[in-house]
């Protein structure tokens, strides 16, 4: 009995430090941070590394690592091999749409159809899989036809997403009839959205599009306030301040918020809204008659990576240039 029980304790003190290990490189990877997720790997043992779950977080730091061809062509070997593996599968869907946004117009087609393969698995596996649900919505609202987008399909998993999770449901749902110009059915599913979440940051957040769209700019700069004040999460509230100030730049309306909205985006270096934040800034400065600041935002502003916002940037230069001389 006793050696019994000392075996126990051996395994367990043997398997609890794989596990810490292994949570360590899933948070590093949900917090962005690669480098630490690449130490933790290092320092699994050999045997963890091979295990399913170790051989899913290596696929996964391939694709952190924008190795994304190496990464979709692991995942699918891995598939052939593990059938039944809802990770696996998921992770090469998550692959191939990135192969599909890298490739050339000849491959792209191939790649839209792995992905769909690959979550259809996903969710045949797991019909409640709730990140696979939303990537196939996002993917069905965005691709053309011909690359298998069907709003159909994102409304079936956007039903089924309500059942799941209703203020998500209701927000995917409205952000599909206002992208098939179906405006009664998407004011009805924010009415009774907001309805059941009056705190709800996404859903104010695809109202204020709404708006944005039809170009009822109060409406819009009053819904993206709601969802900047009830943003649950940073993503949520970085998106909702940047598009504040985006808002502002079109309508010509709330310029002071505006401004205030993208001080606050650019504060951070990391963020997925800097550069366009600063660009967005500028453009702002120069309605408001600040063209100074405009100037001392535009020459610090790093457009090497992003064509469009080079071209951007250099039109805003332009039109500072016309406006000092006139």
């Amino acid at each position: 009995m006793n050696k019994i029980i000392l075996s126990l304790m051996v395994s367990i003190a043997l398997t609890v430090p794989a596990m810490a290990s292994k949570q360590a490189i899933n948070e590093s990877l949900k917090n962005d941070d690669l480098k630490a997720a690449e130490v933790a790997f290092a320092l699994l043992s050999e045997q963890d590394k091979q295990s399913l779950e170790g051989q899913v977080l290596k696929g996964r730091l391939m694709l952190a690592n924008d190795h994304t061809e190496e990464g979709f062509d692991f995942f699918e070997d891995l598939s052939e091999q593990q059938p039944t593996n809802i990770d696996v599968f998921y992770y090469w869907g998550l692959s191939a749409v990135e192969m599909a946004q890298k490739a050339s117009i000849f491959s792209k087609l191939g790649y839209a159809e792995s992905y769909l393969d690959s979550m259809g698995k996903v969710i045949e596996l797991n019909p409640e899989h709730l990140d696979a649900l939303e990537h196939l919505i996002g993917f069905h609202l965005i691709a053309p036809s011909i690359a298998g987008g069907d709003s159909d399909k994102a409304i079936e998993y956007a039903k089924r997403v309500k059942v799941l999770d209703a203020e998500s449901g209701y927000t995917n749902l409205a952000r599909i009839y206002q992208k098939t110009k179906e405006r009664e059915l998407a004011n009805k599913e924010l009415s009774q959205g907001l309805g059941q979440f009056p705190e709800s940051s996404q859903l104010f957040f695809v109202r204020a599009q709404g708006a944005i769209e039809q170009e009822k700019w109060l409406d819009a700069h009053q819904s993206l306030a709601s969802a900047i004040m009830f943003s649950s999460t940073n993503d949520e509230k970085e998106r909702a301040l940047y598009n504040q100030g985006k808002t502002s730049t079109k309508s010509g309306l709330e310029l002071d918020q505006g401004i205030e909205a993208l001080k606050q985006v650019i504060m951070d270096p990391s963020s997925d809204y800097f550069n366009w934040g600063q660009y967005r800034l500028a453009q702002l400065y120069v309605k408001n008659g600040q063209i100074e600041q405009a100037k001392e935002l535009l020459v610090q502003l790093d457009t090497s990576k992003d064509d469009d916002l080079k071209k951007k940037v250099k039109k805003l230069k332009r039109k500072i240039k016309r406006q000092l001389k006139g």
